[in-house]
């Protein structure tokens, strides 16, 4: 997958997580209010679902931001294949 569909994918599955409409891309747990400890999980589901992939222990903690999380799908992504 491209990095620019695999950003606007995640970008579009948290924003709609988070009910809003446009984020920055420097998007965080740090600065984005609505992104909370239940928000974050949710963002863990539906990026399982939607990648067909399984998150585990080991990498749960490195989904707080935009940059982290694109960071640890091409890793997940690739190890899937």
């Amino acid at each position: 997958m491209q990095d620019q569909k695999l950003i606007e994918k995640v970008e579009t599955l948290i924003s709609e997580v988070l009910n809003i409409d446009k984020l920055p891309s420097n998007a965080s747990q740090k600065n984005i209010s609505e992104w909370d400890s239940i928000a974050y999980l949710s963002v863990i589901a539906r990026l399982e679902e939607k990648f067909k992939i399984k998150i585990n222990q080991k990498n749960i903690n490195n989904f707080g931001s935009i940059k982290s999380i694109i960071k640890e799908l091409k890793i997940l992504i690739k190890n899937k294949k």
